[in-house]
């Protein structure tokens, strides 16, 4: 089995939680169909294109958090324009928290990728060896823009253990049977969407769990996991 691996970092980041409303708020970590986006924008597929093709059952997605984050909270001012004249004289105005995910450098995240389709892995190492984008990648909001820094490929086979296993990845809840702790960490849990339907509609959440600053977790797992460059991964 293939993976490609690439980094993908910026200064700022946001990916909505979908049940905020007014205020919006941002999960910590991009969530599968975040990291499903930036991998159609850099293979050029067009919004709402890509939802069949890159799905859960074709596009296996890893990734670990490589930086410790924090969060912070801005006002926005959003104006209501019913004509280019509002934009520059608005006559109602509402102010919105929005959530931003920061750090003391950089926002850091490592994506582990393979797709059942050896033509479409083809395709995104070229554009990820040449940093040949279709479109421009972003941290959930277009004006919070990434680099991308190519990793390498890596052939590997999946593994089983009935022990403990260092896991550097995110971590489904639900392939977790037990876990170990035995240093000072901070586990976060977080629910997201891993799949969604061609109309855009949510089947399938699910709890992640990882350590707020990149540590790896010492779980006992009851399914397979990949060894990618001497680290212990789990499919989102």
């Amino acid at each position: 089995m293939e993976f490609l691996v690439f980094d993908i970092k910026g200064k700022f980041a946001h990916f909505r939680k979908f049940y905020t409303n007014s205020s919006s708020l941002s999960y910590s970590i991009p969530p599968r169909t975040t990291l499903e986006g930036i991998i159609a924008a850099i293979l050029g597929f067009e919004r709402d294109s890509y939802y069949e093709i890159l799905n859960a059952e074709k596009l296996n997605i890893g990734l670990k958090k490589v930086t410790p984050t924090r969060k912070i909270i801005q006002t926005l001012n959003y104006i209501k324009a019913k004509n280019p004249g509002d934009v520059y004289d608005p006559d109602e105005h509402t102010q919105i928290p929005f959530e931003i995910i920061t750090s003391n450098d950089k926002v850091i995240y490592k994506v582990y990728v393979n797709h059942i389709d050896q033509r479409i892995m083809e395709f995104l190492e070229y554009r990820l060896k040449n940093n040949k984008f279709y479109f421009i990648p972003y941290f959930g909001v277009a004006s919070f823009n990434v680099s991308i820094e190519f990793k390498g490929k890596f052939q590997v086979e999946p593994k089983f253990s009935e022990d403990f296993v260092k896991v550097s990845s995110v971590i489904r809840r639900s392939l977790i049977s037990s876990l170990k702790v035995e240093e000072e960490i901070i586990l976060l849990k977080e629910k997201m969407p891993r799949d969604f339907s061609k109309e855009r509609t949510v089947i399938e959440m699910e709890d992640y769990i990882f350590e707020e600053s990149g540590k790896a977790i010492e779980v006992k797992l009851n399914s397979h996991y990949y060894v990618i460059n001497e680290e212990n991964i789990v499919l989102m």
